[in-house]
């Protein structure tokens, strides 16, 4: 995307990539605004006297009744997991903080934890208000909470890692996928961080605790990323920690997410310097990032993943797709809020430009067009015709490419004028120019 400092292009790019998009109304409350004060209200609202609004997971937790008949609680469990998506999916589109939601997404990908795998719904929970808790916050604090975090602990088998056994998944994913790398450490590194992150267990009751067990716990001292004398969580956590790859490697995870896959790498070093300047503070960090993407005359495409499409496509038609067919949606599309296919998280972006991804964000796009309701904007502007209009509410100021805009207009000159409307907006949100932004 080209870039020559035109506002609405740049609050177009800051909204999209720190979040989901803008709903009319958004649009409303931001214009004339300049995309450097939103950011700064986004990276730090209380600053700016806004508030940061409730979890919401809050109360969640409450759909398992503890007294269940363990032979209701798979039933229960499907049940409770769908309502989670839909509150989950709904707090994305509607949030008054943007970059709040869109960070404890970002970081449920890193950390990738499945529901597939923690099979109790009040744990999940928990674990994703952890995220949201520290989303904004100090990388460290979001460490060393996930580590002993009971979702994490049944996702990598550290509630069965012992000292006459050590279990090396969590041990192994620290290093290579939430912290520094994989061309930074060594198996002896990984076996080091096993045995002394042994002895934890989760108590049961009341969405499970973690309790230490000395007895289960190897307290030898471990050389670990060349720091002797590790132990424990403590220990392990700081040679973690205060490795000197670490700042570049969120950093860096960081700003993909952020400039789009081709952004000029060479600046990762600067963004590092500010993380690490700021004592592994997060929102420095990403405004560093998103300063950087500002400035710039020439911006990296983005491939948006399916959950950032699903929700811009509501916010910018006033579209409200129920839970279920969101949940087929997304499925269809292998990004599912909650179930990460695996300990790397979602499909990299490439992998929604397939060819079974197109058809179905085409079927989609019909299912959103269809749930428009009849005073939006979106679906008037799409009936008339206006393609410079209807891109601009659909989050694209700069325009659809001339390939889709001789699509729109083919189809609008062979579709009955009552169908014209919903198929124009139809398909206009399943262009390319939705999808790589």
């Amino acid at each position: 995307m080209t870039n020559h400092h035109n506002p609405q292009i740049d609050l177009a790019w800051l909204t999209q990539r720190l979040g989901y998009g803008m709903s009319s109304v958004e649009r409303n409350d931001l214009e004339g605004l300049a995309a450097t004060t939103v950011l700064a209200r986004r990276v730090d609202p209380e600053a700016h006297g806004l508030a940061i609004p409730p979890s919401p997971f809050a109360g969640l937790g409450d759909l398992i009744p503890p007294d269940i008949d363990p032979d209701d609680f798979p039933a229960l469990r499907r049940t409770a997991y769908q309502h989670l998506l839909g509150v989950w999916l709904d707090e994305l589109r509607d949030t008054s903080d943007p970059l709040l939601e869109w960070l404890t997404f970002f970081w449920h990908d890193h950390f990738a934890v499945t529901s597939a795998v923690v099979l109790n719904p009040v744990i999940m929970v928990n674990h994703l208000s952890l995220l949201r808790q520290h989303a904004r916050g100090n990388f460290g604090d979001l460490l060393r909470a996930v580590t002993l975090d009971p979702a994490m602990l049944i996702f990598l088998d550290g509630r069965s890692s012992v000292a006459r056994q050590p279990n090396e998944n969590y041990g192994r994913e620290l290093l290579e996928l939430y912290s520094i790398g994989v061309e930074h450490y060594t198996e002896a590194d990984v076996v080091a961080a096993a045995s002394a992150l042994t002895g934890w267990q989760i108590q049961p009751g009341d969405g499970g605790t973690a309790v230490f067990s000395a007895r289960r716990h190897d307290d030898s001292p471990q050389t670990l990323l060349g720091i002797s004398g590790v132990h424990n969580v403590d220990t392990v956590l700081d040679a973690v920690l205060n490795h000197p790859a670490l700042p570049g490697f969120i950093a860096g995870k960081l700003a993909k997410s952020i400039l789009g896959n081709d952004f000029d790498e060479a600046q990762v070093p600067e963004f590092a310097n500010v993380f690490a300047r700021h004592d592994l503070a997060i929102a420095p960090l990403v405004a560093s990032i998103a300063e950087a993407g500002l400035a710039m005359t020439e911006r990296s495409p983005l491939v948006r993943h399916p959950v950032s499409w699903l929700i811009n496509a509501e916010k910018s038609t006033g579209a409200r797709v129920d839970t279920r067919a969101r949940a087929h949606i997304l499925g269809s599309m292998n990004m599912v809020p909650g179930r990460p296919p695996h300990v790397g998280g979602f499909p990299p972006p490439e992998d929604y430009l397939s060819a079974s991804s197109t058809a179905a964000r085409f079927s989609s796009a019909g299912m959103v067009a269809n749930q428009t309701p009849e005073d939006s904007l979106a679906l008037t502007v799409a009936a008339s015709g206006s393609w410079s209009t209807l891109a601009e509410l659909l989050g694209r100021p700069d325009g659809f490419s001339a390939a889709s805009l001789a699509a729109l207009e083919g189809l609008k000159n062979t579709v009955p004028v009552p169908q014209q409307g919903r198929n124009c907006l139809a398909l206009a949100l399943s262009t390319p120019d939705l999808l790589v932004i």
